[in-house]
């Protein structure tokens, strides 16, 4: 008898726990107390649970899978299964999906398709509208699926304020939701990812990137080699030579130099870079953390924690440069949630400490967190699940 379950993460309160036995899949939802919520109907494969309190569920028939349905976190089913591909709801309630055909449209939380299924392909509504490709050309629809952008474009973006990246004849430009022309289609590429405080964009002429404003005007000349996003609030990272700076299109300028050897990653106020060889986090204004001591910094995201290495030893620090754990452990932290560390050693087993290194879930062999804590449990992916006090989850019920 061929035997696998696995215990998927915790969100809002309830997990999916999926067990495969002899060719049948059976999943089930559960609550933090272990208790059953629901059972899943045979061979229905359930994903994780969304922010929208939505599960995405596929026909599971021998480890292949079928058409896809949605159910709620009460169990009920929202959609039929009939369609190839659904895909995680935008933020106005609608969902991506792709018939057996694999024709691309928009349906409801209750299956409705308010955008019936007759296009190539396309994306997520964004302020009313969508993108849709019909016979190879991209346009726009809105709710109704009324074209208010024609299909005349060879590729074209989701709406940002009231902003379109379209591509006409190979060049791209900018448009607004009525098809009017803002920006003259003539770059090779541009990056509008804009909030409302954003006045400036990255564009690329041939092979050179530079800075242009809202309305097209040249900020900064195309004199960068490449450029590449860092974060949702319009901050980007532009390469001159075998340097990086940071651009940030809220305040329109550079906030440091052409310094660094590498660029990582931009979230909660900290951008993670390097510069000759020593790695640190810097702030909006450029400011480092730590003054460029350590070989390895990684800031956990919505967290005032940061792990670092020096001499490959792994210590931790909080975003205002104090050390909390001095680099002396072989170890390296993989996650921190609910000031708890979530451990992996070198042979990939994990466990559990706090803040002072007292154990909370033991090192056991093979040992392997799907991720960090949520709704105050982490799940071991094959064992099951823990609380914050490193208890077991016991399950109300039999597999």
């Amino acid at each position: 008898m061929f035997r696998e379950t696995h215990f998927n993460q915790f969100n809002k309160g309830k997990a999916i726990i999926r067990d495969y036995k002899d060719g049948i899949t059976q999943c089930y939802l559960i609550n933090t107390k272990g208790e059953l919520l629901f059972k899943f109907p045979k061979n229905v494969w359930a994903d994780e649970i969304e922010d929208d309190n939505v599960i995405f569920a596929r026909h599971d028939i021998n480890g292949k899978f079928d058409f896809e349905a949605l159910f709620d976190t009460n169990g009920r089913q929202l959609t039929d299964f009939k369609y190839l591909a659904i895909v995680r709801g935008d933020e106005e309630g609608f969902f991506e999906v792709k018939n057996k055909e694999r024709r691309h449209g928009h349906i409801t939380l209750t299956g409705e398709e308010a955008v019936p299924c007759v296009y190539d392909d396309g994306s997520c509504f964004e302020e009313g509208v969508a993108p849709e490709m019909l016979n190879g050309r991209w346009g726009m629809v809105n709710h109704k699926n009324e074209t208010v952008i024609p299909f005349d474009y060879d590729d074209i973006c989701s709406c940002n304020n009231n902003r379109i990246n379209a591509k006409l004849n190979g060049k791209w430009g900018i448009i607004d939701k009525f098809n009017n022309k803002l920006i003259d289609f003539k770059y090779d590429d541009l990056l509008l990812f804009l909030t409302r405080e954003c006045g400036s964009m990255p564009a690329k002429e041939g092979e050179k990137w530079g800075i242009i404003d809202v309305f097209g005007s040249v900020l900064f000349g195309f004199d960068y080699d490449d450029c590449d996003n860092l974060d949702e609030r319009g901050w980007y990272k532009f390469r001159q030579g075998d340097k990086w700076a940071i651009y940030s299109c809220e305040k329109n300028d550079f906030i440091s130099p052409f310094i660094y050897d590498e660029i990582k990653y931009f979230g909660n106020g900290l951008c993670e870079v390097k510069k000759d060889g020593k790695s640190d986090c810097v702030d909006e204004g450029n400011t480092p953390i730590s003054g460029f001591k350590y070989d390895y910094v990684h800031h956990f995201y919505k967290t005032n924690l940061i792990s670092f290495k020096e001499n490959d030893k792994t210590g931790l620090m909080n975003t205002g440069g104090k050390i909390l754990l001095e680099a002396k452990f072989e170890d390296k932290i993989k996650y921190t949630d609910e000031n708890l560390l979530v451990w992996q050693d070198k042979n990939y087993s994990e466990y559990v400490t706090d803040l002072n290194m007292k154990v909370i879930i033991p090192k056991k062999k093979c040992q392997n967190f799907f991720c960090g804590f949520c709704s105050g449990m982490i799940a071991d992916y094959d064992k099951g699940y823990y609380n914050t006090k490193g208890e077991e989850l016991k399950l109300g019920f039999e597999l």
